[in-house]
């Protein structure tokens, strides 16, 4: 196994995975942002649940509007409300992203591969029912490995290497988890592994599991 496929296993409670298999896992953290949180609220509703398993875990944003029946849902359940990114939630409370499992509803959570966490973006009902459950059903990918080494120079930098990742790899990666490593990483700041991140974005990889999950790894080659 590799290490992404490790700590899903870890997170599935299983001795191992290999592709193509179905799982239920355990995030470690849900995240509920962008344009959508009310149409979780909604299927929370419409599925006739009526409790949040482990709200420590979860995590809802205002995102563009401040909605006051998002409020009144975040306090009646326990859940915290932020108007922060998640990033920066997560360095104000000294929480480390590597290795992290969040599932989110919004294309911008797999930004946080640049950090070393494993964003998956989930449908507004399935995460309604993993609020519930704590748990969401999914199938093992493919994993492609990107190895980036050498010394940058000149104007080098996050959105240089995502420019020439798109070049090369277009929609190839489509229904693959991708894991990028290698030395050029211990030269890139924070800025431009967000920028690398959006390689993950951009239209051609939002089909498929490349749009459902991507891990961005700071690897040693």
């Amino acid at each position: 196994m590799n290490i992404f496929e490790k700590r899903l296993a870890e997170l599935a409670n299983l001795p191992s995975v290999t592709p193509g298999d179905q799982i239920n896992v355990i995030p470690d953290f849900l995240f509920v942002s962008g344009k959508n949180p009310l149409n979780v609220i909604k299927g929370f509703i419409r599925q006739g649940y009526k409790n949040v398993k482990n709200p420590a875990k979860i995590l809802f944003s205002y995102g563009d509007a401040k909605d006051e029946a998002i409020r009144k849902f975040c306090l009646g359940k326990g859940i915290r409300l932020i108007d922060c990114d998640l990033a920066q939630y997560f360095r104000s409370e000294n929480i480390p992203l590597n290795g992290m499992l969040i599932a989110g509803i919004d294309e911008d959570i797999k930004c946080l591969g640049g950090r070393g966490a494993i964003p998956i973006v989930i449908s507004p009902d399935s995460m309604a029912a993993c609020l519930a459950s704590g748990s969401f059903s999914m199938f093992i990918p493919e994993t492609t490995y990107i190895e980036i080494n050498g010394a940058l120079t000149g104007k080098g930098n996050g959105k240089m290497l995502c420019t020439h990742l798109l070049d090369i790899f277009e929609d190839s990666l489509i229904g693959n988890a991708v894991i990028i490593g290698g030395t050029v990483f211990e030269q890139l700041n924070d800025k431009d592994l967000k920028d690398l991140s959006y390689f993950f974005s951009f239209p051609a990889q939002q089909r498929g599991c490349v749009h459902q999950m991507a891990r961005l790894a700071r690897l040693k080659a």
